[in-house]
């Protein structure tokens, strides 16, 4: 999808001119640029301050040279480059075509004819890469685009010399976790081999729509990677059995790509012969729209009212690796508001980072800290605790009382301004999809739930109805969503008009539905709460593998931490948490592949399957007391009176304990922020945020960071996300 380019992007670079941008994230940016002649092309640029370091430089200059090896048959073809300049630039073919993930979410899963002339094709440029001694290691639907022609392999900005380890961090994994080979996600040598893993996922996903370790946290893959064998359910028989060889865990064991290449197709044939026809028609008109497309720059934003003049300009970026999002999912009661679902375009809204409402005039401002930028934040119940951001591809969902909008997070720029308007426990993210439901105008109608896609051509959402369920009823919630199933509550009957609105005559329901095809997976009936209540059924909710995972408030004030089959909402375990106010813990709950992690009291490890204890960190609460952890590379947790502690996530061995003392005052009621080479913990008697090693525990350094919780989110590598009552702000993920 084509963006404008930013008020702060260069007219040209090298001899190209800059048309849109194509990409943006941690390293640097893509635009679309077009040469002299007319020729479009895409042109990667690495951001100035991260070229300062050497091993990314020299990541660059290796990425350069492996898009020239591989060629313009199998890759895009290298038109100009310049590695040593200030801001490292590649120019490259620009692909007429889609991405893989794009044309099987087109598509659906493609057909078996399809899955073969791709694998057969890749394992061919992946036999010419590996004959110069380099392995690409990080083959993935979104680094393969398909053409008329052919599918051709891009973005190699983790390649490297086959045996050259001096541009990875010992022990480090590097890559994309769904992708990698059991090898690679260990951190020990990725060969030739690895490649042939990566690829084998790669058209698992091509013939299923799902990677064959499933998907996730990072943490859970890894583990599924190295432990667990791969789900090869609906691959063609025929195909399944080459699939599973290259998957397996023993890297001796797969075949070589010049196997695979014979194995997968004959060669007979156009390769345009074995695409769907609704493929061959989106390559045409990706060709069509990159043509008709008109270069449009935004303004330079205007500095906004709210914002401390004092604060200093955003510092350049480093490289980061974000494991996952900590912190779960936010479920609270927003004020009620009919929705309305609109495209941000030129005419409308506003880019400059306000937003669409003035903040009231009694909010009394932040204290000053060292954001890059800063945002209000407008909830009408100051009890509330403010709705965690929901991601939403690249950006980023704020939800408050004047709606919801997306932020650039990068500038801190309004890109969508009026999202939906309804309340944020009617609303859940997996990420690339944002779910909704509008209450009804009257209080009563269906209830609807829309979906919407980031990245697509358009806004206009879809739209499920379930016409046994009063959508008007204020208690409706959407818990969270994964894979096109969302996980909701709903009722029957009508408002009360107390409280939150129940009352008697109503029925309440947690169910899963399928909003890619509105079908009802699956309901199991919920207990009445008092007419008075001004609670929602459930705290949290998250969804791992087969495992529903709930922190539910009884009608009796109580807090419950139950686990059900996704599959079929059955119950499978549930226990009590003691917890003095339910508030205390909304919206915090952890989980991996294996355990949940409860948000309260000692920190322990509870397995999915049946509740019981695996491992607890401490004698007991009264001498260690942690709140919810973070689960990375290792479950990250805050000691009290200690700091960060890092933890074996299969056997809750101690790994480190934070260094210097300074962890003494940390906050224990929230989860740290595992980032790139760092774990940050906050203290609010401080105001401080401190970084540690991830690897050592040993501090690094601090920044001032007013706010109450804390984000990071895998895949926007760029920014931790500070939530106060009356502002969110932006930090720099140093």
């Amino acid at each position: 999808m084509l963006a404008p380019l930013s008020h702060t992007d260069p007219v040209t670079i090298g001899s190209f001119t800059l048309l849109a941008r194509l990409g943006h994230g941690g390293m640097g940016t893509v635009y679309l640029a077009r040469t002299s002649g007319g020729r479009v092309l895409a042109l990667k640029t690495m951001h100035a301050a991260i070229a300062t370091d050497p091993a990314a430089r020299s990541r660059f200059h290796l990425e350069t040279d492996a898009a020239r090896i591989i060629g313009g048959h199998h890759g895009a073809t290298v038109h100009d480059a310049d590695p040593t300049a200030e801001t490292p630039w590649l120019a490259t073919e620009y692909v007429l075509g889609p991405p893989l993930d794009d044309a099987v979410d087109l598509c659906g899963p493609l057909p078996e004819t399809s899955v073969r002339a791709i694998g057969a094709a890749l394992a061919g440029a992946l036999t010419q890469l590996h004959a110069s001694d380099v392995v690409h290691r990080d083959l993935k639907p979104s680094n393969v685009m398909i053409t008329a022609y052919g599918p051709k392999i891009i973005d190699f900005g983790i390649a490297r010399a086959a045996g050259d380890d001096h541009l990875t961090r010992t022990g480090a994994a590097a890559g994309t976790p769904a992708y990698m080979s059991p090898e690679q996600a260990t951190g020990q040598e990725h060969t030739h081999a690895g490649d042939t893993f990566a690829l084998a996922g790669l058209l698992t996903y091509a013939a299923t729509g799902r990677p064959p370790f499933g998907t996730g946290q990072a943490a859970d893959l890894l583990y599924r990677i190295r432990y667990t064998e791969p789900d090869l359910t609906g691959l063609p028989p025929t195909l399944a059995p080459i699939i599973g060889r290259c998957l397996a865990k023993d890297p001796a064991q797969r075949p070589t790509t010049q196997e695979l290449t014979t194995q997968l197709h004959d060669g007979q044939g156009q390769f345009a012969d074995h695409l769907p026809p609704t493929l061959l028609t989106d390559i045409a008109r990706r060709a069509t729209h990159v043509w008709h497309h008109h270069p449009h720059r935004l303004p330079t934003p205007q500095e906004p009212a709210h914002q401390d003049q004092g604060t200093a300009s955003p510092t350049p970026l480093t490289r980061r690796r974000l494991l996952r999002l900590a912190g779960g999912t936010a479920v609270t009661a927003a004020a009620l508001g009919a929705g309305t679902w609109t495209w941000f375009n030129s005419g409308s809204g506003d880019r400059n980072g306000k937003p669409d409402a003035k903040p009231s005039p009694t909010t009394p401002p932040a204290p000053k800290g060292d954001w890059l930028w800063r945002l209000p934040l407008s909830t009408s119940e100051a009890a509330l605790r403010p709705p965690a951001p929901l991601r939403f591809g690249a950006s980023l969902v704020i939800a408050d009382d004047n709606g919801m909008r997306t932020i650039n997070v990068s500038s801190g720029g309004t890109e969508i301004a009026s999202l939906l308007k309804a309340p944020v426990h009617r609303c859940a993210s997996d990420e690339d999809r944002v779910y909704g439901s509008e209450p009804g105008a009257d209080g009563n109608g269906p209830l609807v739930i829309r979906t919407i896609k980031s990245g697509g051509p358009s806004l206009t959402p879809d739209a499920v109805e379930l016409q046994d369920f009063n959508g008007g009823l204020a208690a409706t919630q959407l818990l969270c969503a994964e894979a096109d199933v969302v996980y909701l509550v709903a009722g029957r009957g009508t408002n009360s008009g107390q409280g939150i609105g129940y009352g008697e005559g109503q029925q309440w329901f947690l169910l899963a539905v399928d909003v890619h095809t509105g079908k009802t997976l699956w309901k199991q009936p919920l207990p009445s709460m008092p007419a008075a209540s001004r609670r929602l059924h459930f705290l949290a909710a998250r969804v791992s593998e087969d495992h529903l995972v709930l922190s539910q408030e009884t009608p009796a004030g109580k807090v419950e931490l139950s686990v059900r089959d996704a599959r079929t909402g059955k119950l499978r375990w549930e226990q009590p948490l003691d917890v003095s106010d339910p508030d205390d813990i909304q919206g915090l709950l952890e989980v991996d592949l294996a355990h949940v992690y409860p948000p309260t009291g000692q920190l322990r490890a509870l397995a999915l399957e049946d509740g019981k204890q695996k491992w607890a960190f401490g004698v007991g609460r009264a001498q260690r007391r942690t709140g919810p952890p973070a689960v990375g590379e290792w479950v990250y947790a805050v000691e009290e009176g200690q700091g960060l502690v890092a933890l074996d996530f299969v056997t809750g061995e101690l790994q480190w304990r934070e260094k210097g003392g300074a962890g003494a005052d940390s906050d224990i009621t929230h989860p740290p922020v595992p980032g790139y080479a760092y774990v940050y913990s906050h203290s609010s008697k401080t105001g401080l945020m401190r970084a540690v090693d991830e690897m050592t525990g040993a501090p690094v350094k601090s920044f001032k960071a007013p706010g109450d919780r804390f984000f990071a989110y895998d895949g926007i590598p760029e920014r931790i996300i500070g939530m106060g009552k009356d502002f969110f702000a932006g930090y720099e993920l140093r």
